[in-house]
């Protein structure tokens, strides 16, 4: 999804034999949970990773509903670091924060899938391994972050945009 999830996605090795899908910057928040659900119709082979961030998750998270439905088990790690990093960084104000969802009870709600509470660096490879051992259902991990945790190349983009808006050239 947009914001600090694509981000940390920019590092990522992806295998010639793997797709990779992602918005273009900052036009369409929301877009990695219905992406998902597209690309497991467009490919039952492939198993979908979705990067996303809690607040495009609260905009399209529930489209978890359709994936359980027609019996697609992506992998969804939610980024949650309690509102929207890259505005924070940009201009700091209490609209950047958002609610607090328990995401890993989405399941529960949706009576399908499985999820994960994610605190430790240990808890994620637990999680992790956990969900790719289980093709056969949706997993969703809850993986907390510091408010202030960002990626350099994130921070330098919305430097720039900070000057912009503040009239400075940048």
């Amino acid at each position: 999804d947009v914001g600090e999830s694509l981000f940390a996605a920019a590092d990522l090795r992806v295998r010639k034999s793997a797709e990779f899908l992602s918005p273009a910057y900052y036009t369409s928040m929301g877009f990695s949970v219905p992406a998902a659900l597209g690309a497991g119709f467009a490919d039952p082979t492939l198993r979908p990773l979705v990067l996303v961030g809690d607040g495009a998750f609260q905009m399209t998270g529930t489209e978890l509903s359709s994936c359980i439905r027609y019996g697609q088990a992506p992998i969804i790690i939610v980024l949650n670091n309690r509102g929207y990093s890259t505005e924070r960084e940009i201009l700091e104000g209490p609209f950047n924060d958002i609610h607090e969802w328990q995401y890993e009870r989405i399941c529960d709600v949706l009576g399908g899938g499985m999820g994960h509470r994610v605190r430790t660096f240990g808890d994620l490879v637990q999680a992790l391994n956990l969900a790719v051992a289980d093709p056969q259902q949706a997993h969703v991990l809850n993986v907390y972050l510091d408010s202030n945790d960002r990626s350099t190349a994130m921070k330098r983009v919305a430097q720039r945009l900070a000057k912009r808006m503040a009239g400075q050239k940048t």
